[in-house]
């Protein structure tokens, strides 16, 4: 028995876990020299062409589609590309395999990665928009169930608010535009921090009203109770508010009318893919708006639907019973309770 050093036995390509004896590899070569090499290189602008082609199909696909989707898409190329590869070697050309391949390879995780920083800058910028309407504390909650910034909204069960500064229009006329709009920001700031700190949504600003929704979009099973609440500590903002603008040397001060009103509220984004607005609409919010306008001319500063009374836990004894009111735009009329 030869010894396996002395064997002509010779590792090769095609050989597997064995090895290929010489006179074989010999006879194979020679049988290659006399097909006249059927193997021949892929000219270098294909292998320059499948580079690319595999280095920029995932992230522009990843500008339409979701990482997930992208790893499929790529995954779908590599198969795609070994079987073209193997197709091509078995019509006698030999096209480059490793660095295309690694091409696709980088650029996939270089777009995945682009793919979830971004998405990470946006998540921020949504939570950063949302943060201005609503409390801190629920922005995860908002985002979560809201899915971003996108067209649409969902119904809910909730409280809406609607205040205004009484006189504010005549007392901007005689004032400088610098020291309105001072005076302004100051009483907006007083108030939104009462309606957020009571988990309030805020919705506009109009003028010097603000429009406020409790129970939307997040649901809150206390939220006729939370905007009294507000509602409540507005009032009591004002005094010193007014209090400043006698320091000012700006007047006695204003007082306020606030509007509540329970029921079903649709609550979403509204507007246009380019021009977003957070709303909240529907017979509730139209009730609220006109509720809000009634206190004129009464000693109340507050007005409480019948509807949102019904709802208090407790905190209702100051309301006063006002009475049946007629509402522009209902049919029926409607019980007001208000806060002197």
């Amino acid at each position: 028995m030869v010894p396996p050093s002395l064997q002509d036995n010779e590792d090769t390509s095609t050989s597997g876990d064995g090895q290929m004896s010489g006179p074989e590899i010999q006879a194979s070569t020679i049988s290659t020299a006399l097909r006249g090499f059927p193997l021949e290189s892929a000219p270098g602008w294909l292998d320059v062409a499948l580079i690319v082609l595999l280095g920029m199909a995932v992230p522009l696909a990843s500008i339409r589609l979701s990482p997930l989707r992208s790893l499929a898409v790529a995954g779908a190329l590599a198969v795609v590309f070994a079987v073209f590869t193997q197709l091509v070697f078995n019509a006698g050309l030999v096209t480059a395999f490793l660095y295309p391949l690694a091409a696709l390879g980088l650029a996939t995780f270089g777009a995945l990665a682009v793919n979830l920083v971004t998405a990470a800058f946006e998540q921020q910028r949504v939570r950063s928009l949302f943060s201005r309407f609503v409390p801190e504390a629920v922005v995860d909650d908002v985002l979560a169930r809201t899915d971003g910034l996108r067209l649409g909204g969902v119904q809910r069960e909730g409280t809406v608010m609607f205040s205004d500064l009484r006189g504010f229009t005549s007392f901007a006329e005689a004032l400088p535009v610098e020291r309105v709009i001072e005076v302004l920001n100051r009483y907006l700031s007083e108030m939104s921090d009462a309606i957020l700190d009571h988990g309030g949504t805020l919705v506009a600003y109009m003028g010097d009203g603000i429009m406020a929704v409790f129970g939307a979009p997040i649901e809150q099973d206390d939220h006729a109770d939370r905007a009294l609440a507000a509602a409540r500590e507005m009032l009591a903002r004002m005094e010193g508010f007014n209090a400043w603008l006698a320091e000012q040397g700006l007047g006695d001060g204003f007082k306020m009318g606030i509007g509540l009103n329970s029921g079903p509220v649709m609550s979403g984004n509204v507007g246009s893919e380019r021009r977003l607005e957070y709303t909240a609409i529907g017979d509730t919010t139209n009730t609220a708006s006109r509720i809000e306008s009634m206190t004129k001319g009464t000693p109340y500063q507050l007005f409480v639907a019948d509807s949102t009374k019904a709802l208090l836990a407790d905190g209702s004894v100051e309301l006063e019973d006002s009475g049946e009111h007629e509402v522009r735009g209902r049919t029926t009329g409607i019980r007001l309770w208000g806060l002197r």
